[in-house]
């Protein structure tokens, strides 16, 4: 692995970053994936506001577990990492602040993803004042620590049930879908064929995540129940199929209240009704086609942030260690972070924290962002 470029300042607001992971067992629900023989399991690794004095002296905590490290590895094709390239800006159970409360955002990994996917963005929301819950996905991840111990790994059956028809078929409706230019509705209504006659199985697995992150929810308020400040309600976010997840929560459950969804196609089914809460869609070029549902049925603030020579990949930390520019995009890193960073933390202080800010964007002549509604 070569040495990574971090992202600079990335966790250099007010507070230094505490991390602590704990695991769920819902007892309410059947494992469906992996031998399918318990109850569903989820894992949370918590982001939050520490007071720099209580991590004076501290080691930085590690972001990968060995397991973890050796799963991301080999799904990545990566030969080495350095103990300080597994180091990240954060201290392991400190501590929370004292003497405020903070909001809270729930954050989702992307489909074969892991729940420290985006550890640099968390970590700089929470020393900017934010409590932040990562959640990760039985069997759907590249591989889950929990609790006990144990741990799961992708469930490569996933790969045989993931397509209606066959793989081949599948990319070239996607091609097709993703590269012609279309209105919102347009994208909207051949994104739905696409999704119901090829990808059926993405779609349904859109209400188990919800459940996950609902779980995740119960669990943080009550462990973090002094720290929290819901005044407003609380903020979501993901990558990819989280991202997905993000505007689902906003647009099924009363207690989201905004969201952001960083390139995440639209799979599952949605209400009728307006969109009423604040929302930001942020795309790579690639997939504006099966992103646009955002913009449609909605009366609430919905901005659109573009990058461009961007990919799907690149909107995580792999682009600050996957050297494939066909997988991360040619946009430099920490262009690419300081606009990420950007949206969350404008977006949020405005509709979260409810500062009266604009959200007007960086200058760039790579990524374009424009109010929708």
């Amino acid at each position: 692995m070569r040495k990574p470029t971090f992202p600079e300042g990335y966790a250099d607001g007010a507070f230094a970053v505490g991390t602590a992971c704990f695991s769920i067992v819902d007892t309410g629900r059947k494992e469906l994936l992996g031998d399918a023989s318990a109850d569903r399991r989820i894992t949370v690794r918590m982001y939050y506001p520490a007071g720099k004095a209580a991590v004076s002296g501290k080691e930085r905590a590690v972001i990968f577990s060995d397991l973890k490290k050796a799963a991301i590895m080999k799904a990545y094709h990566i030969r080495k990492v350095r103990r300080e390239d597994n180091l990240a800006d954060y201290y392991e159970n400190v501590p929370v602040a004292e003497g405020q409360t903070f909001p809270l955002i729930l954050f989702s990994m992307g489909y074969n993803s892991y729940v420290e996917s985006n550890t640099y963005l968390l970590c700089a929301l929470a020393s900017r004042g934010y409590i932040i819950a990562s959640v990760g996905h039985a069997y759907e991840a590249v591989e889950n620590d929990y609790e006990d111990g144990s741990a799961d790994y992708f469930d490569k059956h996933i790969n045989q049930i993931m397509y209606d028809r066959s793989l081949i078929s599948t990319i070239l409706a996607q091609n097709k879908l993703l590269k012609k230019k279309l209105s919102f509705q347009e994208a909207l209504d051949r994104f739905e064929v696409f999704q119901n006659t090829y990808t059926s199985y993405i779609g349904n697995r859109v209400p188990e995540w919800e459940q996950d992150m609902l779980k995740a929810l119960e669990a943080v308020k009550e462990r973090y129940a002094a720290h929290l400040d819901l005044s407003r309600g609380v903020g979501a976010s993901g990558h990819s199929l989280g991202g997905c997840l993000a505007y689902y929560l906003c647009r099924y459950h009363a207690e989201f209240c905004c969201g952001i969804n960083i390139d995440g196609g639209l799979f599952g089914a949605y209400p009728d009704k307006p969109m009423t809460k604040p929302f930001c869609q942020i795309s790579c070029t690639d997939n504006i086609n099966v992103e646009t549902r955002p913009f449609l049925q909605t009366t609430a603030d919905t901005y659109q942030v573009i990058f461009s020579d961007m990919k799907h990949m690149g909107f995580t930390d792999a682009k600050f260690y996957i050297p494939f520019r066909m997988l991360s995009g040619k946009l430099d890193s920490q262009e690419m972070f300081r606009h990420l960073a950007y949206c969350h933390q404008t977006f949020f202080d405005k509709y979260l924290k409810g500062q009266d800010i604009g959200f007007d964007g960086l200058p760039s002549d790579k990524v374009s962002y424009r109010k929708i509604v």
